[in-house]
């Protein structure tokens, strides 16, 4: 199938696109969903695609013969292929989606998929919207652009920590990685340790060290160009052990990586967070941009 033009351009108010995830505003057009839908027949990954640095195949894909498309709504349903299989249904809308409804059609894909779990996401440009638009068990995050070449609105200081490269600090110091990434694992950090481990990482990670201790770190720090040449900063990991939060090095770490990423010439980077958390708050401090977000609800 092909997407109408004038159909996409009443629903697109996020620059969200499935399986590719944000994109640039200047970016978004309707000609970039053709683009998922051709790759997803021909099982190939698009050359732009963020998740082209940790493998070689997609592990999602659209569900083409099951995408709804007309003048008012959008649904583009995916497949994950982790774990037991997800669905997710992508929701372009211009107003509250008729969310049984949406529920119930992503539970049908599950079953006729085989996935066992499955959400229903919604893209829209205002946050409060999307938390009155579903139940408690919703999550939302925030998309954000980060343009380079800008200064950070806060200008709180930063502590005296150490932030360095993580293969720059002594084997005592990088032995604590492990124990760090096993107290953030749900962040993330259990599958970047192992990568870091292997040798199979395609950037620098900065830490933040104290007492001869990892207590924070982003990364890996990596750069690829857009779907229009453009230098894009890719998305990294990033936390901080609870005991150490509050206390400014989540923000030392993340000047340290826009340092890098402004020396490494990255014209923009694109984040998601979670509405509300720690790195969102963060984030919305050191002038990042909100683009929309994305409210999910179990289906």
């Amino acid at each position: 199938m092909r997407f109408r033009p004038e159909w996409l351009r009443r629903v697109l108010h996020v620059p969200y696109v499935p399986t590719l995830g944000p994109v640039h505003p200047d970016a978004l057009d309707p000609e970039v969903f053709d683009e998922v839908i051709a790759a997803a027949a021909a099982g190939v990954m698009l050359p732009f695609d963020k998740d082209r640095r940790w493998s070689t195949s997609k592990s999602e894909t659209v569900l083409v013969d099951e995408i709804v498309h007309r003048p008012d709504l959008t649904i583009v349903p995916t497949r994950s292929r982790r774990g037991r299989g997800t669905i997710k249904s992508y929701v372009y809308s211009p107003t509250k989606p008729d969310n049984a409804a949406l529920r119930l059609a992503t539970r049908r894909w599950c079953a006729a998929h085989g996935a066992h779990t499955g959400r229903v996401v919604w893209l829209h440009p205002d946050t409060a919207t999307g938390a009155s638009a579903h139940a408690a068990q919703a999550s939302t995050t925030r998309l954000l652009l980060k343009v380079f070449g800008t200064p950070p609105v806060d200008q709180a200081p930063v502590p005296d920590t150490v932030v360095t490269e993580l293969d720059a600090t002594t084997p005592a110091v990088r032995g604590t990685f492990a124990g760090f990434a096993e107290q953030l694992a749900e962040a993330g950090f259990g599958f970047l340790h192992r990568r870091w481990n292997d040798g199979r990482v395609d950037g620098p990670i900065l830490v933040a060290v104290k007492g001869q201790r990892v207590i924070g770190a982003i990364g890996p720090l990596a750069t690829m160009t857009d779907r229009q040449g453009t230098m894009v900063m890719l998305p990294q990991y990033f936390g901080v052990l609870p005991a150490h939060r509050g206390r400014g090095h989540g923000r030392g770490l993340w000047r340290h990586a826009a340092a890098w990423g402004e020396h490494h010439q990255a014209a923009y980077q694109l984040l998601q967070t979670t509405a509300g958390g720690p790195s969102d708050r963060l984030f919305c401090s050191e002038g990042l941009a909100t683009l929309g977000f994305a409210t999910a609800v179990p289906a």
